[in-house]
């Protein structure tokens, strides 16, 4: 196997020694940005439901933690380390109840229809097996007027790592648009970028 494949495949679900201690630093420095953007543009209240999909470290669900008291934030991710890492940085938010972490794919896992407020994922979109169910179970799981937050970066700097074609699946704002719009999410949806250095970071938001 590749460097590439072998890259691609721990960004998708990291594992073994390499998936703690390289990849785990790694989603921290690299998604840093991004997960600031979501941040800021998720806006988070004191009393929302909120899952993240594809949590990492755990690093956007501690942040939105700490600006509620009494509501909840959910994540579920497919490595169980990420599962550990991010339970050890939000111990205390978990002690509290305020976050609950849940190993499992999305996809497979059972959730309440109609439970959140705000559903959101950083950099997991390409992994997407199948996009229009995946999204279309999120619509699901939204409150009325809940609203998605999928943060992701541009596909040509994506295109230049040489990532692994049949695990990376890069998009176009367009693309998450059309499948958003797919899914029952409304016209309103809204593209937002920002440049960091030579990255392009884009988070889409849309309403139930």
């Amino acid at each position: 196997m590749s460097f590439a494949s072998f890259f691609s495949e721990q960004a998708r679900e990291p594992n073994g020694l390499f998936g703690r201690l390289v990849m785990s630093p790694f989603f921290d420095i690299g998604n840093a940005s991004l997960i600031r953007l979501a941040n800021e543009i998720i806006s988070i209240q004191e009393n929302d439901r909120v899952l993240e999909i594809g949590f990492g470290t755990g690093k956007l669900i501690s942040k939105m933690a700490n600006r509620i008291e009494r509501g909840e934030i959910d994540g579920v991710d497919l490595s169980e380390i990420m599962v550990s890492v991010a339970e050890k940085r939000n111990r205390t938010h978990i002690a509290k109840g305020k976050v609950r972490l849940l190993h499992g794919d999305f996809d497979k896992t059972l959730f309440q229809t109609g439970y959140y407020d705000k559903v959101c994922s950083v950099n997991t979109i390409y992994f997407w097996e199948n996009p229009a169910d995946t999204a279309k179970k999120i619509a699901e799981i939204l409150k009325p007027k809940g609203k998605i937050v999928l943060g992701f970066e541009g596909g040509e700097q994506l295109i230049q790592k040489k990532l692994k074609d049949d695990v990376y699946h890069i998009y176009s704002p367009k693309e998450i648009v059309s499948l958003l719009l797919s899914a029952g999410f409304s016209n309103g949806i809204d593209i937002q970028s920002r440049q960091f250095g030579q990255t392009e970071l884009y988070c889409v938001v849309a309403t139930k």
